[in-house]
């Protein structure tokens, strides 16, 4: 089950940054083998990822995901033939991810298993996320803003891609699978990390990628539930356990099992939160 909260890219061509981003805080190190990775340097890169992962111990693999390109085109055949050398990460991500046979198309062609996680990327992606989610072996789903914007042609903001967000977040809880938030692209904004992050935990979203490891503590912060917020669930909680079930009223408002429910979830998120803390 994939209940993390951060996940952290590395580019596949750099292989001197693999035991950093493990030493990192982020919860899932997603070692990137398509858009990171300039197209001199693909072979390079497989060569290197199947080499670490090689080194890794069951523990390291656990934390680790490897993105591949599409599975229609030459280099996602390559990604995947190269990784069938090497012991598995725990996850793989495919890339444009669009219809309900990529990602058994994708497994065709490993040698070996592994969960997925679906990368939405584009309109087609996003309206057949439905059919997509069906499929087994699939972990998480995740939202590829930046490329959505692009193909539809609207701006990378928050405003232009709430409706989309929101698509993922209902579809996908159809199906109980968590979605995974894109990056936020200015390094250097902390405030702004910590309020999107906020913000899509507020719709649903279960994590968020990262770019650089300085984003991670930020993003944890962000999911973390704020005290009044926290405060007001364990009370929920200890009077609904108190009346041994069925509706209560705490604070004159009714409370019943599915607001029990989002104060348990709310309780558990602080909980993974303490570490940073």
């Amino acid at each position: 089950m994939f209940d993390a909260r951060s996940l952290l890219f590395v580019p596949g061509n750099r292989p001197e940054r693999f035991e950093k981003a493990l030493a990192s805080a982020a919860d899932v190190i997603c070692i990137d083998l398509e858009d990171a990775v300039p197209q001199a340097q693909k072979s390079e890169a497989r060569e290197a990822v199947s080499t670490f992962l090689s080194a890794c111990n069951a523990d390291q693999r656990a934390r680790l995901c490897v993105r591949v390109s599409a599975v229609g085109t030459e280099a996602g055949r390559a990604d995947l033939a190269a990784l069938s050398q090497s012991p598995l990460p725990a996850r793989l991500m495919l890339a444009k991810t669009e219809t309900e046979n990529d990602i058994p198309q994708a497994v065709g062609l490993l040698d070996g298993s592994a969960r997925w996680i679906a990368l939405i990327e584009s309109a087609a992606g996003l309206l057949s996320l439905d059919a997509i989610c069906r499929g087994s072996g699939l972990d998480a789903v995740m939202f590829g803003g930046a490329d959505f914007a692009a193909q539809i042609g609207a701006e990378f903001a928050w405003e232009p891609l709430l409706w989309a967000r929101s698509q993922m977040v209902v579809t996908a809880a159809a199906h109980r699978l968590p979605v995974i938030d894109v990056p936020f692209l200015d390094i250097q904004d902390a405030t702004g990390l910590e309020q999107e992050t906020g913000r899509v935990a507020a719709l649903g979203f279960s994590a968020k990628a990262a770019i650089h490891p300085v984003q991670v503590e930020h993003i944890h912060r962000g999911f973390a539930p704020a005290p009044e917020a926290l405060e007001r669930a364990r009370k929920t909680l200890e009077a609904f356990e108190q009346a041994r079930g069925g509706a209560v009223v705490v604070d004159g408002r009714m409370v019943d099992q599915p607001i029990v429910d989002s104060a348990r979830r709310l309780i558990a998120r602080a909980h993974a939160s303490e570490e940073i803390v």
